[in-house]
């Protein structure tokens, strides 16, 4: 199920000035991105298109919250969402991604959907460890975010300068051969 019509901005038919947008961002929304790891929340998203004759710049600002699983746990919990970003469509002779931020569109372009851009900003802002806000505080207080270099070795030595025994063996068939 892919229905982001409601996120199509007809662009073609627009003046050159600043037009608003606002959105409703629920789980019907999340329902068409199968492969999502988000599939409910309550968001809202505004936009400011600013259409020109080289350009148009959208700004985003989408606030709520998303329903995630607690990767400890399993428990869902409420994930506060507050999201600003900026996109610029340049016209081109072709449609390409120049970068995160800029796109080129063709002047013949109909229109945008702003669907996927919403969701690609949502889906971003989720953190990679997904925890459930009474485990936030242990996991600062463990430190568990740090990364700790032990070495085996039992006198201290550098591990590069200890030989393998595996290399006296080799150089021993070589020394063979020659």
């Amino acid at each position: 199920m892919n229905d982001l019509s409601t996120y199509w901005i007809e662009i073609i038919g627009l003046a050159n000035k600043s037009h608003s947008f606002e959105y409703s961002i629920n789980d019907l929304f999340f329902n068409n991105f199968e492969e999502s790891e988000i599939k409910q929340g309550s968001l809202k998203c505004w936009l400011q298109l600013n259409k020109n004759d080289n350009f148009i710049e959208i700004r985003f600002e989408i606030s709520g919250k998303v329903r995630l699983i607690c990767d400890r746990s399993l428990d869902l919990f409420d994930h506060l969402v507050e999201i600003e970003k900026h996109m610029l469509f340049k016209y081109g002779e072709e449609d390409k991604e120049i970068d995160d931020e800029i796109e080129m569109i063709s002047r013949n372009r109909q229109g945008i959907n702003v669907g996927q851009y919403i969701y690609e900003f949502i889906a971003t802002a989720i953190p990679m460890k997904k925890l459930h806000p009474r485990y936030v505080d242990d996991e600062e207080a463990n430190g568990t975010d740090e990364i700790i270099y032990t070495s085996n070795s039992e006198d201290g030595e550098d591990r590069s300068k200890q030989e393998d025994p595996r290399w006296e063996i080799l150089k021993k068939l070589r020394n063979n051969i020659n």
